[in-house]
């Protein structure tokens, strides 16, 4: 086994290197066992994204793109399962009950004092048979 020693500065007036910091020493070391892992992945990340798209200009464009997409489709998705109900119970009513036409006018609703209903002017016809 063959070890490679290094040591970090960080310049804390620099905020790269104050964040940077920061971050190291203030990870949760349940989840981060060791720092030297962490930044071994974090460099790796690194040389590997400015390779990516050294070799690929597009490269970030297009993760924005697909991440914008996604997230369209995400909300998409999420308004159709909301709508879906409504959709279903209309669908359902007009095929059991056919096409009903819409109401061609509001009457005003009047608050009378007198307890006389009358119900003559109602078509019950919507109830169905």
């Amino acid at each position: 086994m063959k070890i490679w020693n290094s040591n970090l500065r960080f310049n804390m007036e620099n905020p790269v290197y104050r964040e940077a910091y920061d971050n190291l020493h203030e990870m949760d070391r349940q989840k981060y066992k060791s720092c030297n892992h962490v930044i071994a992945v974090a460099v790796n990340e690194y040389f590997k994204r400015q390779r990516q798209t050294e070799n690929d200009p597009y490269f970030e464009t297009r993760e924005r793109e697909e991440k914008f997409i996604s997230e369209i489709v995400e909300a998409v998705g999420k308004a159709v399962r909301e709508a879906m109900p409504g959709f279903m119970a209309t669908y359902i009513m007009e095929k059991s009950w056919g096409n009903m036409p819409a109401p061609q006018g509001i009457t005003e609703f009047s608050d009378s004092s007198d307890n006389s209903e009358n119900y003559d002017d109602i078509d019950f016809d919507f109830a169905g048979e």
